[in-house]
């Protein structure tokens, strides 16, 4: 393994440090949560700090693996930071957020569980219903999902090079993936970024509402 890599370019790293930037406020958002001492606690605070641990653990290795030009493990990085993204804000979609918390933390799968709707929260489903606000999302969420599992994604990034015409091939056995242009690795990032938003955007939410005495919220509840 090469553990000399050559360094990113000013745009990556700048995004690096970005990156760095929203882990610092996913914590503040985790501690508006907590709130004074003697707060209450409810079982979506749970949710609230499993998904920013989750956040920040997956935003520490996707900068070591793309400062390591390693492509393969930044989009699997990727795929599971916008999963945890997804699977947090499926607590807006059900009648019982605190009830839903319980039941994940009893280990029930999200993607069986249905909304206040009767839908179930597959993971489609969630895309969809944030595709408006990222319109980024369907595709990505698409390509990245072959690097989840063993896939056709991993030959081709094993491949450095192939010619059609005279149907040559050659293939890089290697811990980096240094073919890829700075665009792939800025993409990551920006997308990685935008993950971090709809989280940090839910976890504000809930800070905020849960400043709200339980007859002003019942009300709140009913306007909506």
């Amino acid at each position: 393994m090469n553990s000399d890599h050559t360094p990113q370019g000013e745009h990556v790293e700048a995004l690096l440090q970005a990156l760095e930037r929203d882990s610092d406020a996913l914590l503040k958002f985790g501690m508006q949560v907590v709130g004074p001492s003697g707060s209450p606690m409810f079982p979506l605070d749970w949710m609230v700090f499993a998904a920013i641990k989750r956040g920040l653990s997956t935003a520490s290795a996707v900068t070591a693996m793309v400062r390591a030009w390693n492509m393969v493990c930044a989009r699997s990085l990727l795929r599971m930071h916008i999963d945890t993204a997804l699977r947090f804000s499926a607590a807006w979609l059900v009648s019982e957020p605190h009830a839903f918390a319980t039941r994940v933390f009893e280990g029930a799968r999200i993607d069986k569980l249905t909304d206040r709707n009767g839908k179930r929260l597959t993971d489609a489903y969630l895309v969809e219903m944030h595709k408006n606000e990222h319109p980024w999302l369907p595709d990505v969420y698409a390509n990245l999902s072959g690097y989840v599992h063993f896939s056709g994604s991993h030959i081709n990034d094993a491949i450095s090079h192939f010619v059609e015409e005279d149907r040559t091939i050659e293939f890089l056995i290697s811990d980096s993936d240094l073919k890829f242009p700075e665009f792939s690795w800025v993409e990551i990032l920006e997308c990685f970024r935008e993950a971090t938003s709809i989280l940090a955007r839910h976890i504000q939410g809930y800070a905020h509402t849960k400043k709200f005495a339980p007859d002003a919220l019942e009300a709140l509840r009913g306007r909506t």
